[in-house]
């Protein structure tokens, strides 16, 4: 049995509602190729363009309402003492561990949708290279906030 499928059965899941708002960034960014296949349309007078353009749309809009549903089902994350795990990705699946005696800063963001769904992304900050920038984007604000705090101990700091 690989690490990946030993997700503990208390591992959280995404918020049910990130699902919509992925479906949603999808279908507006679906949009842009019929803008290119019109204005291409209306400059060379040629139907094919438009044509080509509407098929590349479609094909991303089903493949962002496939993937958003997919994207949920394999993301978790939990927290344990060590610190916040996370486990993610479709088609490369990972786990990342971000310990919590490596925490730097936190931050909790949303874009316009994730504020009208009520959901928050977490950039957590740490020391090193490699995976020194980590998210969890997907779930409630609230949770968001929560996990913020419980990763910056301040009776751990190095403050003086």
């Amino acid at each position: 049995m690989g690490l990946l499928e030993k997700t503990p059965e208390y591992a959280n899941k995404l918020s049910p509602k990130s699902v919509t708002v992925t479906r949603i960034i999808f279908s507006i960014v679906s949009v842009i190729p019929i803008i290119i296949g019109v204005v291409a349309r209306v400059t060379s007078g040629n139907w094919y363009p438009l044509f080509i353009m509407l098929g590349v749309a479609i094909g991303f809009f089903l493949l962002g309402f496939i993937w958003s549903k997919k994207r949920y089902q394999y993301s978790r994350w939990w927290y344990q003492d060590e610190g916040l795990y996370i486990q993610k990705g479709v088609i490369w699946r990972r786990r990342i561990l971000v310990p919590k005696n490596r925490v730097q800063h936190t931050d909790v963001s949303q874009g316009p949708l994730e504020r009208k769904f009520e959901l928050g992304q977490l950039k957590v900050n740490t020391a090193g290279t490699k995976d020194a920038s980590v998210e969890l984007s997907g779930i409630e604000l609230e949770v968001a906030n929560e996990l913020r705090n419980r990763l910056i101990d301040e009776t751990n700091s190095d403050a003086v």
